[in-house]
């Protein structure tokens, strides 16, 4: 991935197909990675151990607007770390990803999650596409880690409902 000097995408991020991507809706509008947060997190609560690819700088307390970063997530027992896409860009520029947050939300009928879609102001997106013998359920741990760091509920590649860290670690159990 090409970044500059910051360690932000040299390139105009889009956002991935929700298809193909857990999707969070988060109401912090920052585009900042704190991987320093992210791997104390990871590790305390998940036991799952994250970095980045390419480390990220944030002079002057500036961010980009849109960004995305490789992580490498390696979950206990597997000896390898998986590389997971994330990407982010404002609400705005992700359309679809906030129609199928609110169709999530409404086909759990709301239960809170409508007011958290509603808040979200930067959409943050894991993609769930791996290499041939990776772990599969990286993506999904890494998105549960995302949601618990940034209050985001979570809609599943696909869509179809939504769900929050609880929901993603039931998940993983039964992964």
């Amino acid at each position: 991935m090409d970044v500059d000097r910051n360690g932000w995408a040299s390139f105009r991020v889009a956002p991935l197909p929700v298809s193909s991507a857990y999707t969070l809706l988060a109401p912090d509008p920052s585009a900042r990675v704190d991987i320093a947060v992210w791997a104390h997190k990871a590790r305390t609560f998940f036991g799952v151990a994250l970095e980045l690819l390419q480390p990220k700088a944030y002079p002057n307390g500036e961010a980009p607007a849109a960004d995305a970063a490789v992580v490498l997530v390696q979950r206990k027992g597997r000896s390898a770390a998986t590389r997971v896409l994330v990407v982010t860009v404002p609400v705005e520029e992700a359309p679809e990803a906030r129609v199928s947050a609110e169709a999530g939300a409404a086909a759990i009928g709301g239960a809170g999650m409508d007011v958290l879609v509603q808040r979200g102001r930067r959409v943050w997106q894991v993609s769930s596409e791996v290499a041939a013998g990776d772990d599969p359920d990286a993506p999904l741990a890494l998105a549960a880690i995302l949601a618990s760091i940034l209050l985001a509920p979570i809609v599943p590649p696909g869509g179809g409902t939504i769900f929050g860290v609880k929901g993603a670690r039931e998940r993983l159990g039964l992964a």
